[in-house]
């Protein structure tokens, strides 16, 4: 992968990541709703379907090019989840708790759910949080339920990758009945981000081509859109499918609904290809920013796992502000401010939790047990 494109890799998960936030902050028992948002409200879901194509394009690249055993593959993943998760499940027991006596109101409703609190921690924290038709909400975050497909998505790749003869295709199976077909609708599209990657390492496309891939995604998508494609698919899908069913057992699988995500996913795919032949083009605009762009993509993971229960909760700490546009600034600003904070931190620590792995991999315990 050359600097350019990985530079516009980071920028898409960046920019992916605020597309998101801004989204979910444009709720009106957050803000009352931002203006410029309000009608780009489908971009939160898409925003997820980026998400996966660009995490398959990646996990794809690192274990072709970087992580050559299992072990490391292994080690990385868990690192860069638990460096994250662990710091995400604190921050919103602990802000859920002070919001919620701050202003109870604020949390009476579907999105903050607190029942049998010990089961919905270990659920998400051992990413079982989604399999089969459950959905354990981690109380107000919503944003944590992602990562109870992505862990699955990493396992199967991971064994499909590494694994040979009858242990792959046995651990295939089994990691694929355990997820169940809720999480399966949506592997597609994560597997598009492998195919792409997989596209740009062998594949040679003229610039020509690259040009109609990179603008003709776009306008197929703004198209799309304004052709009103995915309530299209949600109505076919809910005259030829059990609408009831869809709603109440696929839930995050149906929130556009999966035709819909098809769509998204395969025109950011062809996006990404096509970037990939004209991206000497790009070089002098995005390398000159690459340093900035690098770290505050490093951040990614830290704003979408974080602003969910930080806009919950700055939102019930500034209920007795009378001046909306205040209350709003002080909202968005001290979500941002607090993400930036907590994600240098869980950042720094990703290496740590690294080193920590590797030695309990290489304990005598381990091997012996090996």
């Amino acid at each position: 992968m050359n600097k350019t494109t990985s530079l516009y890799l980071d920028f898409a998960r960046l920019a992916t990541a605020m597309i998101v936030f801004l989204v979910h902050a444009n709720y009106g028992r957050f803000t009352g709703g931002l203006p410029i948002i309000c009608h780009l409200k489908f971009l939160g879901n898409d925003g997820v379907m980026v998400f996966f194509v660009l995490s398959g394009y990646v996990i794809a690249y690192v274990a072709d090019c970087k992580e050559t055993l299992l072990k490391d593959y292994a080690i990385s993943r868990m690192a860069r989840l638990y460096s994250v998760v662990v710091p995400g499940i604190v921050l919103t027991i602990i802000l859920d708790y002070l919001g919620s006596r701050a202003d109870f109101h604020l949390y009476d409703g579907w999105w903050f759910q607190a029942d049998n609190p010990v089961w919905r921690i270990s659920a998400n924290l051992l990413f079982v949080n989604e399999l089969w038709f459950s959905s354990v909400r981690l109380f107000s975050n919503g944003p944590f339920w992602s990562l109870g497909y992505e862990f699955w998505y990493y396992v199967i790749f991971g064994a499909y990758f590494y694994l040979e003869g009858r242990t792959r295709y046995l651990i295939i199976a089994a990691s694929v009945l355990i997820a169940g077909p809720k999480i399966m609708l949506l592997f597609p599209i994560w597997l598009l981000g492998v195919l792409t990657y997989r596209a740009v390492r062998t594949a040679k496309i003229s610039e020509t081509r690259g040009w109609l891939l990179y603008l003709g995604s776009i306008a197929a998508y703004v198209l799309f859109q304004n052709l009103d494609g995915p309530g299209v698919l949600l109505g076919w899908s809910a005259t030829h499918l059990e609408s009831i069913f869809l709603w109440s057992e696929l839930k995050w699988s149906y929130a556009t609904p999966f035709l819909s995500d098809y769509v998204t996913g395969a025109l950011v795919a062809i996006h990404f290809l096509g970037f990939s032949a004209i991206s000497h083009r790009f070089s002098g605009l995005i390398t000159p920013l690459g340093r900035t762009i690098h770290h505050l993509a490093g951040f990614t993971f830290a704003i979408y796992l974080f602003h969910y229960p930080l806009l919950q909760f700055f939102a019930a700490m500034t209920g007795g502000i009378a001046s909306p546009s205040i209350k709003n600034a002080v909202i968005l600003l001290g979500t941002l401010a607090t993400i930036y904070a907590l994600g240098t931190v869980t950042e720094m620590k990703k290496g740590e939790v690294k080193r920590w792995l590797i030695t309990a991999f290489q304990s005598p315990k381990v091997k012996s047990a090996v």
